[in-house]
């Protein structure tokens, strides 16, 4: 019961359906637990992330979630808490198109993550996939093609990784680099604040590490205008926001228009 994650995976600019233009491919984090959040988001993304590092979901909210998201088109990515191979292999277990591991600063760290994503002989994950196979109605299918079809994303959220990514991104079994603004930010001296010459050189060696070792770039926009100059970059899958700051966008909006005089 995995749903494949094609679009972060996919070498080439995702065609938008009835758009016919080609791009990044879009997402969102989901901070809520609501299944309706979720199947909302179903036939407009890409792809949505699973926020179980910074939001109070718990595994079984998750499954709903994705259950939510089931046959749409929009992968399912788990963001982990941290690193640990279990939560990895829980996460792919649940049947997660692809995880993301947070605060990755080296290629030791990197390959870590990979080989919890990978069935042996390519990696160590155990074999226990209770949902990704159907309930154990298809566990020979599932272990042939899981391999290929799961997304292995670090997040380069730091000073140190960004001087690691050209290592980072040439780790056997990771397949993109996903650069998190705000601590990234933070660690530059300059939290909150997105913009300027150094992160700007930051971002721009991550994406070309990215792009020499052919894996997918991702970013975290904070803002429409941002989200247009990383795909302008080049980014391959961008985050335009989460579930709960855009809710809080629209609801400002909305009241701002309801409230201006005629």
């Amino acid at each position: 019961m995995t749903d494949q994650a094609e679009p972060l995976l996919h070498r080439t600019p995702a065609l938008h359906p009835g758009s016919g233009r080609f791009g990044p491919a879009i997402g969102i984090f989901l901070l809520s637990s609501d299944s309706m959040f979720a199947e909302a988001c179903a036939g407009e993304l890409d792809w949505v992330v699973l926020d179980m590092e910074a939001a109070p979901m718990s595994k079984r909210e998750a499954v709903h979630l994705m259950q939510a998201l089931r046959g749409s088109g929009c992968a399912p990515v788990v963001r982990v808490p941290w690193g640990q191979q279990h939560l990895i292999e829980h996460a792919l277990d649940m049947g997660a198109s692809g995880v993301m591991v947070p605060k990755v600063s080296s290629a030791d760290d990197a390959a870590a993550a990979a080989l919890a994503c990978r069935f042996p002989p390519a990696g160590r994950r155990g074999i226990n996939p209770v949902r990704a196979s159907g309930y154990f109605t298809d566990v020979p299918g599932y272990l042939a093609k899981a391999n290929d079809h799961i997304a292995c994303v670090v997040q380069i959220e730091s000073p140190e990784a960004v001087s690691n990514a050209d290592e980072i991104a040439a780790t056997p079994g990771v397949d993109g680099l996903f650069i998190g603004m705000g601590d990234l930010s933070s660690g530059y001296g300059q939290p909150g604040v997105m913009e300027g010459p150094v992160i700007d050189k930051a971002r721009a060696a991550v994406l070309a590490a990215a792009a020499r070792h052919g894996k997918r770039a991702g970013i975290f926009a904070y803002s429409r205008e941002l989200a247009r100059r990383y795909a302008e970059e080049g980014f391959g899958f961008i985050a335009v926001g989460n579930d709960i700051k855009l809710f809080r966008e629209g609801l400002t909006d909305t009241l701002a228009a309801v409230r201006t005089p005629v």
